[in-house]
């Protein structure tokens, strides 16, 4: 697929700019909130996006190995007070009518700049029993042994 790694003029026309904010925090502020990361990593997210194909990307992109999983992710939606001020609210992406609600609001508010999506990854149970494991010292399984008797 070319949106994935491949930067082509087809690409470009039919897709969006955006960047994912791998586990960031949500700051509120005067105009609702924004998120915030260490290191935004840009994406391009196809038009004709579905919620399996933005997750794809998004693992793709992120290069999230087989202990890690995509848990959330949320999309900074632009919209505009009675006052007619650009505003944002945290709306989460479940399934493919949240995606295209966000490339019809991103298409509408294209002023207000690229997509942003806070996601949330996750790591696998077994994946954090062997992060466990390797951090429990000889000294500390030993004390478990000698208080357990």
């Amino acid at each position: 697929m070319a949106f994935l790694g491949e930067t082509s003029n087809q690409t470009i026309v039919n897709s969006t700019l955006g960047f994912i904010f791998p586990n960031g925090s949500v700051v509120h502020n005067d105009s609702g909130f924004y998120f915030q990361t260490s290191t935004p990593v840009p994406i391009r997210v196809p038009n004709a996006c579905d919620f399996q194909m933005l997750k794809t990307i998004i693992h793709n992109t992120l290069q999230l190995t087989d202990k890690q999983y995509l848990d959330e992710i949320y999309y900074q939606q632009p919209f505009t007070d009675t006052g007619s001020q650009f505003c944002f609210q945290c709306m989460q992406q479940k399934n493919d009518d949240d995606v295209n609600t966000m490339l019809m609001c991103n298409h509408q508010f294209s002023c207000v700049g690229p997509i942003e999506l806070l996601c949330t990854i996750g790591r696998t149970p077994y994946d954090i029993l062997n992060l466990l494991e390797a951090t429990i010292t000889s000294t500390h399984d030993a004390l478990l042994y000698y208080n357990g008797r």
